[in-house]
């Protein structure tokens, strides 16, 4: 019998093994594993010297696609490209995220042809970055002015902490909750703008940087933190749909939208990470634009197996409504991936200062760490420093409090799974 066909069999199954197998590494791990040091070059830019490297037929599509971010980016005053993020352990508290502030995507249909909702497109509309993107730091219930003005990398454009995708989004709700005249008309001729921002973002593997016009750094990589990549592809299939707030978008634009889904998809089948023994897993958080190998990001976000953005990728996958055969397969492999990862029994402390964090708990949710060491499925933790961890306490103050370094919500992908077989049955 498959234990996946019963998660509370694979759940039972795997606790014995983790009270033999689990605890006992994590203990091991504090006696033997000393932090060590990323090894060099854990995330690589797009550069003209990388894409000259290719394989002579990749090199065009990779050529023009550098020269139009090179474009984009002319459009926009000098900028620090350099990551100022902190680089030592620190015992201040956590840093805290970043969103933009003022968008409603879950309103009454009616409340988008309000005078409010339409004083809010207009602020988006004057908050766009001359690239055709938005930043996260946009405050919509006023314009931008000179302090907003940060001039380094963030500025250009983004899809991170889902920017660029909502503030699509809203203003194609709000243009087509009707309206007339020259705001309805820059409503809409910034969605476009924005729209031709997305397609011109795309590799040509089908991924998309985090940032763009390319910056460098780990903000050239593949992302699937934070949903960022999934999200465009849900606007874009929405787009490709013609679903009702879209339906002014041209058929060219629509169907070219489709084309970019088709692209996206198979960048995310050909990301999926291999195990040791040659069978497909999971993802990475990151992966490199050029060869969509996992890599590094943040300076405590280490190249590792990833939970919850695997989880989230495989439940988007599952929501797909006519999964290919290659589709299919990738999700039976990735969930082969999580019940050997889960974690029975546990809760999580983040204030334990030197151990593993975990506190043994009858009847709790299972959990999964945030990070797995790729080889080895041993749980890693990070640090500004850019060590990585086998011990969760090890961790300074502020990194243990700023970061989700257990988490339940990859065992959703259980009760999904489950539905997700029974529709693919009925439509054979």
């Amino acid at each position: 019998m498959n234990p996946l066909a019963s998660p509370r069999l694979a759940a039972v199954t795997f606790a014995a093994l983790f009270a033999a197998v689990v605890v006992p590494s994590v203990q091991a791990a504090a006696a033997t594993d000393a932090p060590r040091p990323w090894p060099p070059d854990q995330f690589l830019p797009v550069t003209e010297a990388r894409i000259a490297a290719l394989p002579t037929t990749e090199q065009p599509a990779w050529r023009a696609y550098w020269e139009i971010s090179q474009k984009r980016r002319a459009l926009l005053p000098a900028f620090d490209s350099e990551d100022h993020s902190p680089t030592t352990p620190s015992s201040g508290p956590p840093v805290p995220s970043t969103y933009s502030q003022g968008l409603k995507l879950n309103a009454p249909a009616a409340w988008y042809a309000s005078e409010e909702a339409r004083l809010v497109a207009d602020h988006v509309v004057h908050w766009q970055v001359a690239t055709g993107g938005w930043v996260k730091t946009g405050d919509y219930s006023r314009d931008p002015g000179p302090k907003d003005e940060h001039h380094d990398a963030w500025s250009v454009g983004t899809f991170d902490n889902d920017s660029t995708i909502y503030e699509l989004r809203f203003l194609a709700r709000v243009f087509s909750a009707g309206g007339d005249g020259e705001r309805a008309r820059a409503w809409r001729d910034s969605f476009h703008r924005g729209l031709d921002y997305v397609f011109d973002s795309q590799y040509p593997n089908g991924g998309f940087p985090q940032i763009y016009p390319l910056v460098g750094g780990y903000h050239d990589a593949v992302t699937f933190n934070d949903d960022a990549l999934t999200h465009i592809i849900d606007l874009l299939r929405d787009i490709n749909l013609r679903r009702a707030e879209f339906a002014f978008v041209p058929e060219p634009d629509a169907a070219e939208a489709g084309r970019r889904v088709e692209r996206a998809l198979q960048c995310i089948l050909t990301a999926q990470l291999h195990g040791p023994d040659g069978h497909r897993t999971v993802w990475g958080q990151q992966h490199d634009a050029l060869t969509l190998q996992p890599c590094a990001a943040r300076n405590f976000e280490p190249v590792s197996e990833c939970s919850s953005e695997s989880a989230r990728l495989v439940q988007f996958l599952m929501g797909l409504p006519q999964p290919t055969p290659a589709i299919i397969a990738a999700i039976e492999d990735a969930m082969r991936w999580f019940p050997a990862r889960a974690i029975h029994g546990m809760t999580w402390n983040r204030n334990d200062d030197h151990g593993s964090g975990l506190v043994p708990k009858a009847g709790a949710p299972d959990l999964w760490a945030r990070f797995y060491e790729i080889g080895t499925g041993r749980p890693i933790f990070g640090d500004r420093d850019r060590t990585i961890h086998y011990v969760f306490g090890e961790l300074s103050h502020e990194r243990r409090l700023g970061y989700a370094w257990y988490r339940t919500d990859p065992g959703a992908v259980f009760p999904a799974y489950q539905e997700w077989k029974r529709r693919l049955a009925t439509q054979k």
